[in-house]
């Protein structure tokens, strides 16, 4: 039997085809040494436990929300790779997060003070929240007892609010990035105020409302921002960029709704009513200059010109206040149809009268798209959303839902 002979390059290559394959993506714990930022954006460090350890490198292209610090405790999710030219091993980190309470606070500090440095919180920067809100964007999970509260407390308060939701990952490790793309997505509507934020949990639960990728979009929103995250005794650096806190979402959607509709209601009647006297105390003054210039004229011609310029005053009293009249029922037609209009935008009208909206994976399905196109579904209605999966019978086009 011959010997196989095999190259140095020839074994790595083995060695590292293995390897990559055969463990491939790895999540583990372990404590930072010898963290090195290159000059090229890339780091370089040390994992190691009491018993091995492990040479890690994250490229400038990964996202990273805290500054590693030696001897802090991360968990760190990566590919295991050989490095054939000095036949080393080394895991390649996709992300990166500190764990243990004293390694999140002191990860959360040093972000809060980078950014209080870079102006982030300085209140003449902020925007104020506008009192009557009509269009109100909420970015948070679709799921859970926030959403549900944000929803019946404005629709509670100000039926005529349009609201843009854009249901968001509010926790792991996809959630900071999209936090960020829901608030830049909807920075593409019309709406008047944001809404981001999420129910309570542990300070890990709300890590992504700490990263930097979410302050930075707060702070580029263009539209004000309402911070909502968690309790009340808990604070993101979310809170702290956004234009206004709030204690709880419930607090946001008050927040974003100052005036309720019976106060807008009482509103427009107090405007129509002082409106009313004020004409009404003009008409008069103007009917008291005209009775003493009658009073005081001594000449037939100054009488008679008087009597014409009354009588022309009466005719244009009359077109004013039908002309008011006409106005005031105009804006009371315009305000009626501008409710309906609002009532009938509402996106879960369909749902109350029974009808369901499609989904696949929190999108709606449209009608150019066809339902084979997808295997899972989602099915909402008015008070129950269940999962669906689509089936093709064999020999026709007819789909099923199972």
């Amino acid at each position: 039997m011959s010997e196989i002979v095999l190259r140095v390059s020839e074994l790595t290559d083995i060695i590292k085809s293995y390897m990559e394959d055969q463990i491939g993506t790895v999540t583990i714990t372990g404590e930072i040494s010898n963290f090195k930022p290159h000059y090229s954006g890339h780091r370089y460090f040390t994992l190691k436990d009491e018993l091995a350890q492990i040479s890690c490198v994250m490229w400038k292209s990964r996202r990273l929300d805290f500054i590693p610090k030696e001897g802090m405790n991360v968990k760190v999710k990566g590919n295991l790779s050989v490095y054939g030219q000095r036949g080393t091993y080394q895991l390649d980190i996709i992300y990166l997060s500190p764990i243990g309470m004293g390694d999140l606070y002191m990860a959360f500090e040093e972000m809060k003070a980078k950014l209080e440095k870079l102006g982030y919180f300085a209140g003449e920067r902020k925007r104020l929240i506008p009192n009557l809100p009509l269009k109100i964007g909420i970015s948070t999970s679709p799921t859970g007892a926030a959403v549900q509260d944000m929803f019946s407390t404005i629709k509670r308060r100000f039926p005529y609010a349009i609201i843009y939701f854009r249901p968001t990952i509010v926790q792991g490790n996809d959630a900071a990035k999209d936090i960020s793309n829901a608030i830049e997505d909807l920075n593409k509507t019309d709406a008047d105020i944001l809404i981001v934020g999420r129910g309570g949990g542990s300070i890990e639960d709300l890590w992504a409302y700490n990263t930097e990728i979410v302050a930075n979009a707060i702070f580029n929103s263009k539209i004000p921002v309402i911070s909502a995250v968690g309790h009340e005794t808990d604070f993101t650096i979310a809170d702290f960029v956004a234009d206004k806190r709030a204690a709880t979402p419930t607090a946001a959607a008050e927040l974003a709704t100052p005036f309720e509709q019976t106060k807008l209601l009482n509103f427009l009647d107090t405007s129509i009513e002082k409106m009313e006297k004020l004409i009404n105390r003009n008409l008069n003054l103007k009917y008291q200059m005209l009775d003493d210039l009658w009073k005081e004229s001594l000449q037939k011609k100054v009488n008679d010109k008087i009597i014409r310029t009354k009588d022309d005053l009466n005719k244009n009293i009359k077109l004013l206040q039908t002309t008011i009249n006409r106005n005031l029922d105009n804006k009371n037609k315009k305000l009626d149809y501008l409710t309906e209009i609002l009532k009938k935008s509402n996106p879960n009208l369909p749902l109350e009268k029974g009808f369901a909206i499609i989904k696949h994976n929190g999108k709606i399905i449209n009608l150019e798209q066809s339902l084979t196109d997808f295997k899972f579904i989602e099915i909402q209605r008015k008070n129950e959303t269940v999962n669906a999966k689509i089936e093709q019978s064999k020999n026709t086009s007819t789909n099923s839902l199972f």
